[in-house]
């Protein structure tokens, strides 16, 4: 497979992130590079690249509780008047 884009190793060499990536500690190749069928299973390239980031599933939206009540809760101060 020929690499599309730059890829970079992990500083533990257990992973190919993309650039710009905090992660990314070595270049591993840049666009043009012919990546070995071991990498590209090891590290599950897709088409010169790294896989497409699946879509995250919606999320529903929280229900909010209610606050609890405060059973200790002193009656309102009358200020002024």
């Amino acid at each position: 497979m020929i690499a599309k884009e730059r890829l970079y190793l992990t500083a533990d060499k257990s992973a190919v992130v993309a650039q710009g990536d905090e992660r990314a500690a070595f270049l591993y190749c840049s666009p043009g590079d012919e990546i070995p069928d071991s990498a590209v299973k090891l590290f599950g390239l897709v088409d010169g690249g790294l896989k497409p980031a699946t879509e995250p599933e919606p999320s529903k939206p929280k229900k909010e509780k209610p606050a609890p009540e405060n059973k200790e809760q002193k009656p309102a101060e009358n200020k002024g008047a």
